[in-house]
């Protein structure tokens, strides 16, 4: 459901209170920020809009009856400037991250995947290469093979399961709605 089919199903009063709240028929803004994945699989984001609270005025209803409410009305103008915030800043964000959602994970998996694989077997070659000019160093010939051992495909497809373990959890989170206290959960890890 959109803005104009919910406005649709309210009814013309209720409607024309929830329009003038948001501000008109059209409450998305004009120039809301912009995320997208580029071709290499990165994410770009560029904030748009301007800022919506400094048409705030805190002294603007300092001359009204206490009868007309002013706090409430200055109260009014901040829902309004916050929720214009909301919808310039956040809302693209998280349309963005739903668009993301595929029916086994994220569209950021394959990225993932490939940056795992990169770093463990970049890994494994320091190792060998570090291994093998030890080696020389004693007359010896450097050819101890890590990069191709057991232990480092068994360290590749670990990383690459945790990888799609933390994809699919990413994809629940996302459909939960549960991103928003990560910062909450990271600080109570070891709390449980």
């Amino acid at each position: 459901m959109n803005f104009n089919s919910l406005m649709r199903a309210l009814g013309s009063e209720n409607a024309a209170v929830v329009s003038g709240f948001y501000g008109g028929s059209n409450p998305y803004p004009s120039n809301p920020a912009t995320i997208m994945r580029n071709p290499d699989g990165f994410i770009t984001y560029s904030a748009g809009g301007s800022n919506p609270y400094q048409q705030i005025n805190p002294y603007g209803y300092s001359n009204m009856r206490p009868e007309d409410m002013p706090a409430d009305q200055l109260y009014s103008d901040l829902i309004r400037a916050q929720t214009q915030d909301y919808l310039n800043r956040f809302a693209p964000i998280e349309n963005f991250l739903a668009n993301e959602i595929t029916a086994t994970g994220t569209r950021a998996l394959a990225g993932d995947l490939e940056r795992t694989q990169e770093a463990i077997m970049g890994a494994g070659l320091s190792v060998e290469g570090q291994q093998n000019r030890q080696l020389e160093r004693y007359g010896q010939t450097g050819n101890s093979n890590i990069a191709n051992s057991n232990s480092q495909v068994s360290a590749l497809v670990g990383g690459l399961n945790d990888t799609r373990l933390r994809d699919i959890d990413r994809r629940n989170m996302l459909l939960a709605g549960g991103l928003s206290g990560v910062a909450q959960r990271a600080r109570n890890v070891g709390a449980s």
